[in-house]
């Protein structure tokens, strides 16, 4: 009895070695198969994601020229509405910018 007991315990352990090899087998390819999935997400979601950069550097270009054109305009019209007070500004920021250089 004791032979048929080994005997049948040999054949279990065989028979569990199989299946829990047959599960891991199927446990790496479903891995493999996520991995995929998540990499094909993560490459759509980059490319959304350059483009939406991409988009957003559009936008603030243009509005930096937009506003450095809407800045030039001001300072023109305050230039031609004050011409002596802008002479005055621009020799106060020289003599300045000489006294700073000296030192």
């Amino acid at each position: 009895m004791s032979d048929n007991s080994k005997t049948t315990a040999g054949a279990s352990a065989a028979s569990d070695f199989e299946a829990v090899s047959q599960q891991l087998a199927a446990l790496r390819e479903d891995m493999s198969r996520l991995a995929d999935t998540v990499s094909g997400i993560a490459g759509r979601r980059g490319s959304h994601t350059a483009a939406d950069i991409a988009e957003g550097y559009s936008e603030a270009k243009h509005y930096a020229v937009r506003t450095g054109k809407s800045a030039e305009h001001q300072l023109e019209a305050s230039v031609a509405a004050h011409p002596l007070l802008a002479i005055g500004l621009a020799a106060g920021a020289g003599l300045m910018v000489g006294a700073m250089s000296r030192r």
